[in-house]
């Protein structure tokens, strides 16, 4: 006889295949981390002013084309992604926290933009970035929420990671350069 609150084999097994589906069909979140070698003012900085946003933001090989935003709460963001072949791509959403230079939380639509992640998908999701000082360098902390599955969750990986190389590379040649 088997004490209450052992499981079986068969159990087990069972529960893993319960909490798998039930993953599934959970929105993902994604997070990324990483230090950047600039002041907390900067890099705020880097991420709120559309004519520096825009000479730095998107994938690697993509340009921005138009960048809009109205920092405040309830705010409104637009940026124009040019891939290197292709249609322009357009992120958008609205602001919903505003705390310089620590925090930045906004609404980013998914709109069957035609990019790995966004394609057929229309559904609002919700970007925190923290942003946290560490003595001269800065640590941010990106949360992507509400993706709606896994070819969302992969595409955004992809497509904030390699923002990070590219704000990386603005960091280390054109940040302080700027007035």
């Amino acid at each position: 006889m088997r004490s209450i609150g052992t499981l079986t084999r068969h159990q087990k097994r069972k529960e893993r295949k319960v909490a798998s589906a039930a993953s599934a069909d959970a929105q993902a979140i994604l997070t990324l981390r990483r230090v950047f070698n600039a002041p907390i003012e900067r890099v705020f900085e880097a991420w709120t002013k559309a004519d520096v946003l825009a000479s730095w933001f998107g994938p690697v090989g993509f340009t921005v084309s138009m960048a809009n935003i109205d920092l405040r709460t309830g705010g409104e963001y637009l940026i124009v992604l040019q891939p290197p072949k292709g249609e322009a791509i357009k992120h958008f959403g609205e602001y919903v926290e505003v705390t310089p230079p620590d925090r930045l939380v906004f609404t980013w639509l998914l709109e069957n933009q035609a990019c790995r992640g966004s394609r057929n998908q229309c559904t609002e999701t919700l970007v925190s970035i923290d942003f946290k000082r560490l003595n001269l360098s800065t640590e941010i902390r990106l949360t992507h929420e509400r993706l709606p599955g896994k070819e969302a969750y992969d595409g955004h990986e992809f497509g904030w990671s390699s923002t990070f190389d590219c704000f990386e590379e603005f960091v280390s040649t054109k940040l302080s350069l700027l007035s």
